[in-house]
């Protein structure tokens, strides 16, 4: 069913289509985060400040998950994703042109509320589009087809920035975004907040409604510290620094190790998010936490470069980056109307927030140490917290998924 009450599984493939072109670009921009160690550098930024502004512009594009879930009873969910679109352009043209802490704080900010509705307007799109039994096989999509843009950014990265350098490379890759802002408004145009032919929905009793599942108040404490943990976002921001610094791959090997890696995490939400719906999204979502934290684990016994680290971080990336995919998967399928808009906001919300005090503490603990192995554990030992807690959840589980 599309947003509108119609549409059969073509008009819902295209759909799925267009929303996930959406969502690989702001992930053709995770990629990018192979140049972080060139920027660090030429910027003048300590590890600290790194984590500063990683941080501060995760906390307010976090803040703002929650908001655009909400306007979207006022805005179409499309309107609002090709909003973020325009914005990922602005951001990715500004940091091309930052000069220092400044100038590129104001550029992640940008960038980061760009991202903002990405998430939780694709996945609420598709839940209207998909029933329960292929929500978790196109949410899977959803996620898996837009981390190529993982792979193919580090690849694409490291070529363009040895002709143009970084700053070139973020111009560059600046250009995708704004044609799929406007693809969106064209292909998607005519839909319209569902409230405006309906009753209008009421976000307290929503909000009531949410939090008054102990399963989703775990789920959320558990998104809290995986965060830190073994989440997306604290892997993609300190695993290259990790290559570059922790084991001293150069360009070429990080460029390779880094985009196997994200292989994984592409391979890993499509064929969990499709096998999950079978046994279970939290039980799939606590053996993929409590893998990919063994695994963060033992990131800490490499010592030098070495293409073994390729396969480990394909295995890593293959369980880590499916933990998003199954649990908002169980957060959609047991949810309805706009409470699926503040159940995926509220996720990602929690998700960033916490994401940028993590940032931010890492980024201490790096330049305190000045190694790795503290930080390595530290993730480790989060994800596996985490995973207890999802393990405690699942005692409150809605419905069996």
């Amino acid at each position: 069913m599309t947003e509108e009450g119609g549409g059969g599984a073509k008009a819902s493939k295209k759909v799925l289509a267009v929303v996930t072109l959406s969502h690989a670009m702001q992930h053709l921009f995770v990629g990018l985060s192979i140049l972080f160690p060139i920027m660090i550098s030429e910027l003048n930024l300590s590890y600290s400040s790194f984590g500063l502004i990683i941080g501060i512009s995760s906390f307010i594009g976090g803040m703002l998950q929650i908001v655009f879930s909400m306007s979207s009873r006022a805005v179409a969910r499309h309107i609002l994703l090709a909003i973020g679109d325009f914005l990922i352009f602005a951001g990715g043209v500004l940091t091309g042109l930052a000069r220092g802490f400044i100038d590129f704080l104001l550029a992640r900010n940008i960038f980061s509320i760009g991202v903002a509705p990405q998430h939780p307007m694709g996945a609420a799109i598709l839940s209207d589009e998909y029933d329960e039994k292929t929500l978790g096989r196109s949410i899977g999509l959803f996620f898996g087809l837009a981390y190529i843009g993982n792979i193919v950014g580090p690849v694409v990265a490291t070529l363009l920035s040895v002709y143009v350098g970084w700053r070139g490379t973020f111009l560059v890759f600046s250009l995708p975004p704004i044609i799929i802002g406007f693809l969106l408004l064209s292909f998607l145009r005519g839909r319209k907040p569902r409230h405006i032919s309906g009753v209008k929905p009421s976000i307290k009793s929503d909000t009531m409604a949410l939090l008054s599942e102990k399963s989703i108040i775990l789920i959320l404490i558990a998104l809290a510290i995986n965060s830190g943990g073994t989440d997306l976002t604290i892997m993609t921001t300190y695993i290259p620094i990790f290559l570059a610094n922790g084991v001293g791959a150069d360009t070429y090997e990080r460029g390779i190790m880094y985009t196997i890696g994200l292989l994984g995490g592409v391979i890993g939400p499509v064929l969990l998010g499709k096998y999950s719906a079978r046994i279970g999204y939290l039980k799939v979502a606590v053996i993929s936490t409590s893998i990919s934290s063994v695994l963060t684990y033992l990131l800490i016994v490499y010592r030098a470069s070495n293409l073994v680290i390729a396969i480990h971080l394909f295995c890593l990336f293959f369980m880590s980056f499916s933990i998003a995919t199954l649990i908002q998967s169980y957060l959609l399928s047991v949810t309805k109307g706009y409470t699926k808009d503040l159940a995926v906001g509220v996720y990602f919300t929690t998700n960033f927030i916490f994401a940028s005090i993590w940032t931010s503490i890492m980024g201490f603990l790096l330049d305190h140490f000045a190694s790795f192995t503290p930080v390595l554990a530290l993730m480790g030992t989060l994800g596996l917290a985490s995973s207890c807690i999802l393990i405690t959840s699942r005692k409150f589980n809605i419905k069996n998924v």
